[in-house]
């Protein structure tokens, strides 16, 4: 189903750049993004009244996004411009980093266990913790909770699509390619416990990466 001639790896990389987000669109795709989901979002969940979220772009980071929980009910999500961010990704962050995610994650545990129990432990925010578990695990199904298959195709195709100045009539071979594609998410799992273990050097893993993730060698 990928086109053109090359390895699997050489067409899907050929085939997911036609749909990287210009940077100069960056800023209005994810901004109409966050709000669509802020919108769904409110039709599960109370939101704190005085909630808020901002975004900035950065570089120089080893993540393509990071929400900053800045308290009262504020974040500030960081997204990395360095790498390329294609258009299923608007979505993506929307939903995990600010709604139904980790921004209204943390206001809710600032507004109902801080500010209404007096649970001071809860104004620290320990990493790596049973609490991320929580935090990623619902973060990751909040997209999900906003948005069916069919609704999120269409709010792309419709909306951000156009507004990232790409192909819009491609977006059904595009989901068809990328739900194959997130079958292979767990070789990046095994890379990364092949080459922490010591069982695979530096280029071993680069290598598995390209062969059973299609990443490109960059």
């Amino acid at each position: 189903i990928l086109p053109g001639s090359g390895s699997v790896q050489q067409r899907h990389e050929s085939f997911k750049n036609q749909f990287v987000i210009p940077k100069d669109k960056l800023d209005v795709v994810f901004k109409a993004a966050i709000e669509e989901c802020r919108t769904r979002t409110k039709l599960h969940i109370e939101l704190p009244v005085n909630e808020s979220f901002a975004i900035e772009y950065v570089t120089k980071k080893a993540w393509s996004g990071y929400n900053w929980f800045k308290g009262n009910s504020h974040s500030l999500i960081q997204m990395n411009t360095d790498l390329p961010i294609f258009i299923d990704r608007a979505v993506d962050l929307a939903a995990h980093e600010g709604y139904p995610g980790h921004h209204v994650y943390n206001a809710l545990l600032e507004q109902n266990l801080l500010k209404k129990n007096g649970w001071m432990e809860f104004s620290v925010y320990a990493l790596f913790s049973p609490q991320s578990l929580i935090a990623e695990g619902t973060a990751n199904y909040g997209i999900d909770v906003v948005f069916t298959p069919e609704e999120r195709r269409s709010f792309e195709r419709d909306v951000l699509f156009r507004l990232a100045g790409l192909d819009a009539s491609k977006v059904e071979q595009y989901y068809m390619i990328h739900a194959l594609f997130m079958k292979l998410a767990y070789a990046g799992n095994e890379a990364a416990r092949g080459y922490l273990n010591g069982t695979m050097t530096k280029d071993e893993a680069i290598q598995w990466l390209i062969d059973y993730a299609l990443f490109s060698r960059e």
